[in-house]
């Protein structure tokens, strides 16, 4: 079997979406004998992973993304000359006109722009408007990473693969933690919350559920806020620098590198998400041994199983509640922490790579 990969995500700025190409495609290339894989747009590996930027340079990136704007907007046949001997041709959303001789398939990590399309820029709506209406009926199967995706999306495709994704072997033995704490002026203790700032992060309740904390929990354990820019966040970003004094320690985006160490020194990760497709964070938190407290909707609660307290997003009371059982009760912490690298261990990298390569062999 030849499959063509559209890998158009190494090409751009992005965290969730890229990490999950890459780390798959890392695993899956040495997994797949006798079948062949080629990565489109007419790339020749996956790279170095860089969150912050393509994963390859200016002269290999320009040309290849211009290809893909150029079969989007002007109708050149990109897809059809790069699949001219493809059986499979595994697509993402960015291509709008993909070809039409071999088997589609493809994934979809998170139906928002669909589902609320109000927590999304309008192009990331637009284009995955684009992708629903035109491409999913097309498409002989789809993955998704959990069972709460599949229902949301059940109604508009009959064949759903569920394969979870995995986490990095690097955040479970986390090294000596002073290094990212000088680096990041971390104190000893905080609360921690990572992910980009956009509206279904649901950081507003989350710092209403902070200022319910006593004051002596507030002066004792900061929270900590790390992640990328994101969008439709202004008012988000005036409150969190009017509150900077009010106990909240703001580190911006944190490269993959230092995240095991982040993780690992929390007292508490809060993750009050109103929708993951899987949620990465929360178990890169789980591997790295850090108690965890989030939403009980979307793929959350079956990420987590009985590893993290699960709690209504939209209460800050409750979830205020939950922070301060978990930072009064060392022999519960105690416990999150074991089951939570208890899970984390469940799912690898490695066998989403071997559920990708069954889901290609059985399309």
């Amino acid at each position: 079997m030849r499959i063509l990969y559209d890998a158009t995500p190494l090409l751009m700025r992005s965290a969730g979406v890229k990490n999950y190409h890459h780390a798959l495609l890392v695993r899956l290339l040495p997994r797949l004998r006798p079948h062949q894989l080629r990565l489109f747009p007419f790339l020749d590996s996956v790279g170095r992973n860089h969150n912050e930027r393509s994963n390859y340079s200016g002269a290999a990136t320009l040309p290849r993304l211009a290809a893909v704007l150029a079969s989007n907007y002007l109708r050149l046949p990109v897809g059809e000359w790069a699949a001219r001997k493809a059986d499979l041709f595994h697509l993402t959303p960015h291509l709008m006109h993909p070809p039409s001789r071999p088997r589609l398939t493809s994934m979809v990590h998170d139906p928002t722009p669909l589902l609320h399309p109000e927590w999304h820029t309008a192009g990331n709506v637009r284009y995955f408007r684009h992708f629903a209406g035109r491409l999913l009926p097309r498409l002989a199967g789809i993955i998704v990473p959990s069972q709460a995706v599949k229902r949301d999306l059940a109604e508009h495709h009959p064949r759903i693969t569920v394969i979870p994704h995995g986490v990095d072997p690097d955040f479970f033995p986390p090294g000596p933690l002073e290094p990212e704490r000088r680096a990041y002026d971390l104190p000893d203790r905080y609360l921690l919350f990572l992910g980009s700032l956009e509206p279904r992060k649901n950081l507003a309740t989350l710092l209403d559920a902070y200022r319910l904390l006593p004051e002596e929990l507030r002066h004792e354990y900061p929270l900590v806020i790390g992640g990328a820019s994101g969008w439709k966040n202004r008012p988000l970003r005036r409150r969190l620098q009017a509150e900077q004094a009010a106990g909240l320690r703001l580190i911006g985006y944190v490269p993959p590198a230092a995240l095991p160490l982040v993780y690992a020194g929390a007292s508490v990760f809060v993750f009050p998400s109103l929708y993951e497709g899987f949620g990465m964070p929360v178990l890169e938190a789980m591997a790295g041994g850090a108690p965890v407290v989030t939403s009980n909707l979307s793929a959350l609660p079956e990420v987590t199983g009985d590893a993290a307290l699960l709690v209504d997003p939209r209460s800050p009371s409750e979830l205020a509640k939950a922070i301060q059982r978990v930072l009064g009760d060392s022999e519960l912490a105690e416990r999150l922490r074991e089951a939570g690298r208890r899970r984390a261990r469940e799912l690898t990298w490695e066998k989403t790579a071997l559920a990708t390569k069954a889901f290609f062999e059985q399309i």
